[in-house]
């Protein structure tokens, strides 16, 4: 169960929103996975994951140009390719019938949610932090 830290503000409440939901979507995976098994677990978890993240990192990408976040382009490629990801999984298990070994895409579920917290939102998503909160007259302490 991952579990939702203020250290992973961006302090931007729609980007926020999105990666909290992000959270609670993996939360809810792993709990269905447990109660329902791997085939209806990957399809809650896929369904609609593609648009919702794509809006979403939509509206950061133009939060991140608002804020003149100089590592825009490299995080939109960060961006295009874990929707690459994500369109591949949800291809992949339309293919499945109810009765196929979901064993492998749920592992490559579990990599990229990792992925997903560990490099994009910790690492990646945070560096946009002091630029938005200067963009906003709110100054880390150390800075002005």
């Amino acid at each position: 169960m991952l579990i939702w830290r203020d250290a992973m503000a961006i302090g931007q409440p729609d980007i926020d929103h999105a990666r909290k939901h992000v959270i609670g979507r993996i939360n809810d995976f792993e709990r269905a996975l447990g109660t329902s098994g791997p085939h209806i677990a990957l399809g809650l978890f896929l369904t609609g994951l593609y648009e919702e993240t794509s809006t979403a990192f939509s509206r950061e990408e133009k939060i991140q140009r608002e804020c003149s976040f100089p590592f825009t382009e490299p995080h939109h490629r960060e961006h295009a390719a874990l929707l690459e990801k994500v369109e591949v999984m949800k291809e992949q298990y339309d293919e499945l019938d109810a009765r196929s070994d979901c064993t492998l895409l749920v592992r490559e579920l579990a990599m990229l949610a990792k992925e997903w917290i560990t490099v994009h939102i910790v690492q990646s998503d945070l560096k946009l932090k002091p630029y938005w909160l200067n963009h906003n007259g709110i100054y880390l302490r150390g800075q002005r």
